[in-house]
C-alpha cells in the first residue's frame, strides 16, 4: 500500500574542493571532480510550507524505517480555527538538521505569493528569525514570489544568506502558456535586500549552514533533457555581461535552466536526502550530481517537484519511474510540478516508496 496521508570532510575542505571545480559558469566545468565526502547530519526534518495541496487534520502520521511523517504540526489549540493553511502552485520547504548539539535551519524556495507564505509561517508557528540560510533553486515566480514574507515586512536586523546558482536567476522570463504568453517578470535584488536577504551567486557546490549543500550547476548526464516552460530575456533584470557568451546577444531565447540548483543532506546511517525543487535539469541528473559531490551512492529520499509535465512527455515520466526503480531510493516524495502520470505509475510500480505530503506536513529522517 502507498504511504498516505564516518563524519565527513570539514567545511573548509569541502569549499576548497568546490572552488577547484573550475570556472563555475560552465556546466561542463562544474561537472569536474568533486570532494569525496561531505559532513553528515544525525537527523533531518523537512516541513512543507507551500505546495499545491492541503488536507485536513484527519490523516494518520506515518512511521517507517528511517522516516516519520507528522501530519498535524501547527500550534496546538483547544478549538479548530477559522484560519487555515493555504495551498498554491508554488513550493517552499523548511529543512531543519541536527549534528550533535548543533542545529541548523535552511529555507528552500519561497512559494508563489507573500500572502500564502506569511499565512502558513504564522499558522505553523515558524520564526524566520531563526533561519541560518536560504536557497533559491531557480528564477521562476512560483519559487521566489513569496520572499517578501521572510521577515514579515519588518526592517531586518540581519541579512540572511541566499544562495542562487547564477546571474540568469534575475533575468526576465516569459511563460509559455496562453496567447499571448504572459511576462513572468524579474527577481529584484533591491527587493530581496529589503526582505532581509543577502544574495550570493554560487554556481559551484556550496555549503549552507554547515549542514546542507547545493549541487551547483547540474550537468545533463542521463536521458533527461532540460525542459522549461519559459523563455528568457538576457539583459532585462540581469547583467547581460555575466551570462554565457552565446546568450548575451539574444533578445529572447528558450530557457535551459542552466542556473538551477538542488539541495541535499547526507544523513548518518541513511544516505542522501535530495531536495530537487523543480527538476528542470532533470530529477535524475540532480540526484546523480548529489552522488558525485558527496561520494555517497545510497539515496534515502528524493523530495520535491520533478517537472514531469509539459514540455516533458508522458513517456518521459514513465521512463523516470523505471530509472528510479533501478536507483532504488527508500522513499520518493513527489510535490509541486511532478505531474499525475509519474505519480500514478510510481504508485503502481513501487507503492511502498511513495510518500504523499500536504502543506504543513513534516518529514523526519533519522536512522
Amino acid at each position: 500500500m502507498p504511504h498516505d496521508g564516518v563524519p565527513g570532510a570539514t567545511r573548509r575542505a569541502f569549499l576548497h574542493g568546490a572552488v577547484a571545480l573550475a570556472v563555475a559558469s560552465k556546466v561542463s566545468r562544474a561537472a569536474a571532480d568533486v570532494p569525496s565526502a561531505v559532513p553528515e547530519v544525525d537527523a533531518l526534518s523537512i516541513q512543507v510550507l507551500v505546495d499545491n495541496a492541503t488536507f485536513g487534520p484527519f490523516l494518520p502520521d506515518i512511521t517507517a524505517p528511517g522516516l516519520r511523517v507528522e501530519r498535524n504540526t501547527g500550534r496546538p489549540a483547544p478549538r479548530m480555527s477559522r484560519h487555515a493553511l493555504m495551498a498554491e502552485f508554488g513550493l517552499s520547504l523548511l529543512a531543519r538538521s541536527q549534528r550533535g548539539a548543533q542545529s541548523r535551519s535552511v529555507l528552500v524556495d519561497f512559494g508563489y505569493s507573500p500572502e500564502v507564505l506569511a499565512n502558513n509561517l504564522a499558522m505553523l508557528g515558524i520564526d524566520t528569525g531563526e533561519l541560518d540560510a536560504a536557497v533559491l533553486s531557480h528564477g521562476h515566480l512560483d519559487h521566489y514570489g513569496g520572499f517578501a514574507a521572510v521577515f514579515g515586512g519588518k526592517v531586518p536586523a540581519r541579512h540572511l544568506p541566499l544562495i542562487v546558482g547564477g546571474e540568469e536567476t534575475f533575468c526576465e522570463r516569459v511563460a509559455q502558456i496562453g496567447s499571448p504568453p504572459p511576462v513572468m517578470g524579474t527577481l529584484d535584488r533591491k527587493e530581496l535586500a529589503q526582505a532581509g536577504l543577502d544574495v550570493q551567486i554560487r554556481p559551484a557546490p556550496a555549503v549552507l549552514g554547515e549542514h546542507a549543500f547545493t549541487t551547483g550547476l547540474i550537468p545533463l548526464e542521463t536521458f533527461e533533457r532540460a525542459a522549461i516552460p519559459t523563455q528568457m530575456r538576457p539583459g532585462v533584470g540581469c547583467d547581460k555581461a555575466a551570462l554565457a557568451p552565446a546568450k548575451q546577444n539574444q533578445a529572447q531565447l528558450a530557457d535551459d535552466g542552466e542556473h538551477e540548483l538542488a539541495t541535499f543532506y547526507n544523513v548518518k546511517g541513511l544516505g542522501l536526502v535530495v531536495i530537487a525543487s523543480c527538476s528542470h535539469r532533470g530529477v535524475l541528473n540532480s540526484v546523480r550530481r548529489a552522488q558525485a559531490i558527496s561520494g555517497v551512492r545510497k539515496v534515502h529520499a528524493v523530495v520535491g517537484g520533478f517537472h514531469l509535465v509539459r514540455p516533458r512527455t508522458d513517456d518521459e515520466a514513465r521512463r523516470t519511474v523505471e530509472e528510479f526503480v533501478k536507483m532504488d531510493p527508500a522513499y520518493i516524495v513527489p510535490m509541486h510540478c511532478t505531474g499525475e502520470v509519474f505519480i500514478a505509475e510510481a504508485l503502481r510500480v513501487m507503492p511502498d516508496k511513495i510518500i504523499r505530503t500536504y502543506v504543513g506536513n513534516r518529514l523526519m529522517f533519522a536512522a
